[in-house]
């Protein structure tokens, strides 16, 4: 399953992403990731964001791979993965 959603910030939208566990590592997220990134581009976002588990380290090089800094968040459980995007990208 893949999502992205408009934030309350203008121009910036929210990724996420659900693979079931016997489909993990077959690059099925990376592949539905870079969709939602083309999306939010097509859509002229300026900015993608991703809530991660802080012990996701999946998702945390996934999004690390696509150019996105890690942050942290008020729950130590949580990191902010932001992707700026440019009409180049």
């Amino acid at each position: 399953m893949a999502n992205l959603m408009y934030c309350a910030e203008p121009g910036t939208a929210e990724l996420a992403l659900l693979v079931e566990d016997a489909w993990q590592g077959r690059g099925l997220g990376a592949q539905l990731a870079r969709i939602l990134v083309d999306i939010a581009r097509d859509h002229a976002m300026a900015e993608v964001r991703a809530a991660i588990m802080a012990q996701n380290q999946r998702m945390r090089r996934l999004m690390v791979g696509l150019g996105a800094t890690l942050g942290f968040t008020d729950d130590p459980g949580v990191v902010e993965a932001r992707l700026p995007l440019s009409a180049g990208d």
